[in-house]
């Protein structure tokens, strides 16, 4: 379980990365370092045997050469000996016990390479000459006129003093990299949790949120904000949770409304009836009565309608009958039709058209339920003596259209989800309380299906102004009819 999660998988991930790393770049300094070790030791060698090489040239005694290199030896851990042509050691400082007690005199087949007047390395211990390996430089002494070789100055330095040297360097190398892995762990440990605690919450949230909490949110540190990717996760998890939730509580106040406006019909229509079946109504009244039972059967009818346009719109089943009509001329209609509801608030209208006739190219039907909603809202949410102003204005090849209206307003951060299907503005705000929040739905719905958008303007307390725009028209013989 503990690698199927991300802090385990994002662990490992850097710890392998880093160990793999390590194993390279420490693979990579010891083959450099034994390549330094190695080259350092030969031109050390290279420079103690030139010297010797000049020594003897310049003409030193051999019992004085002898005193000199012993010396010389002991202070630096090299072996020097000189031979003559034929393998003989002439003098030599081996004495310490790597050629104690031998025959001291190296095969000429040892030598072939020196003796020839170049210069050569060896590793071995010359053929029984010491008692271990060791690295040996070969130079030549030639004669002055360096017609001929009469000689070689053999240096040699113990391979385990160099293997000593390689393996203090590689333990530096190791003590390095064990560092670098315990700070590469506290590192990689970190960004793991950072990585996922907020993952963690999120996942905590959600099984929250499905248990039924409504209100559970992921909590963003100081640290997760530094992380886009982490902050945009859980700022999407949150706006997520706040629409349904949003929704949530639109649906259940729409089931309530909802219950609400079909119950009062049903029951107005119900005890009628029943006044009329068991003679409480008297016949020569059941006319009047018949006449509010059919009002409420049509407000019902038209309630049920809604919903089937609700949706048709959900499933994209809108059509659209496009045509060219006088949108000023719509609008007049539906201000007579609302002329009631106008003067029951003792409204002002003002109708500011552009021309007296502005021909748009759209669904007419769809249009003119799209202007009754508009207006009608704008009625009931605007003050006694309050007022509407209706514009048209031709905007490049469109016609705009807007709605304004005194009163109440929209509040600023319900003003981009109030055409949401079912939303209502708070009715503690509102002044009318009747509804089911589904007339801006409607409007959006109708206008999207035409290609077009609806924006809103609005300052709470004061006003409200819905704008849109329609394709121009052309005017034709039947419009003018």
């Amino acid at each position: 379980m503990f690698g199927k999660t991300i802090f385990s998988r994002v662990l490992f991930t850097n710890l392998a990365t880093v160990l793999i790393g390590i194993i390279i770049l420490a693979s990579l300094q010891m083959v450099l370092i034994n390549n330094f070790i190695s080259r350092q030791s030969e031109e050390n060698l290279s420079k103690n045997a030139d010297s010797i090489v000049s020594l003897i040239n310049n003409g030193i005694s051999r019992e004085n050469l002898a005193s000199v290199l012993t010396g010389f030896s002991r202070s630096n851990g090299n072996h020097i000996i000189i031979i003559d042509s034929d393998g003989t050691a002439l003098v030599n400082t081996t004495d310490s016990g790597y050629w104690s007690g031998r025959e001291q005199n190296i095969p000429i087949e040892e030598l072939h390479e020196v003796l020839s007047g170049r210069r050569n390395s060896v590793m071995g211990t010359m053929n029984g000459a010491f008692n271990e390996t060791m690295f040996t430089l070969e130079v030549p002494i030639f004669s002055s006129g360096r017609e001929s070789v009469f000689g070689a100055v053999l240096i040699s330095t113990p391979v385990p003093q160099r293997r000593s040297n390689l393996f203090e360097m590689f333990k530096i190398v190791l003590f390095s990299a064990l560092v670098v892995f315990i700070i590469s762990f506290i590192l990689s440990y970190m960004l793991s949790k950072m990585l996922a605690n907020p993952i963690k919450r999120v996942s905590s949230s959600v099984r929250e949120f499905a248990g039924g909490n409504m209100t559970s949110r992921v909590e963003i540190d100081r640290v997760d904000e530094n992380v886009e990717e982490l902050t945009e996760l859980a700022d999407s998890f949150n706006d997520m949770a706040d629409t349904i939730e949003r929704s949530e509580d639109v649906r259940m106040s729409f089931i309530s409304d909802v219950s609400h406006e079909l119950r009062t019909p049903m029951t107005t229509i119900g005890g009628f009836i029943d006044g009329m079946l068991d003679g409480t109504i008297p016949p020569e009244r059941s006319q009047s009565y018949l006449k509010i039972v059919r009002d409420e059967v049509t407000r019902l009818t038209r309630l049920v309608n809604t919903f089937l346009d609700i949706t048709r719109m959900q499933s994209d089943k809108l059509n659209l009958t496009i045509t060219d009509f006088d949108i000023n001329e719509t609008i007049r209609l539906i201000i007579i039709g609302l002329g009631s509801k106008i003067d029951a608030k003792n409204l002002e209208i003002n109708l500011l058209f552009d021309r007296d006739a502005s021909y748009v190219r759209a669904d007419a039907d769809k249009i003119k339920m799209v202007l009754t909603n508009l207006i009608d809202n704008a009625i009931k949410f605007t003050y006694e003596k309050g007022t509407i102003t209706i514009e048209t204005r031709p905007k490049g090849s469109e016609v705009q259209i807007s709605v304004h209206n005194t009163g109440v307003g929209i509040p600023k951060e319900q003003q981009k989800i109030i055409f949401e299907r079912l939303y209502k503005v708070d009715k503690s705000r509102a002044i009318n309380k009747e509804g089911t929040g589904i007339g801006l739905y409607i409007v959006q719905s109708m206008l999207s299906a035409h290609g077009k958008d609806i924006k809103v303007e609005s300052v709470e307390g004061e006003y409200a102004k819905f704008t849109f725009c329609l394709d121009k028209g052309k005017e034709n013989k039947k419009n003018k009819e």
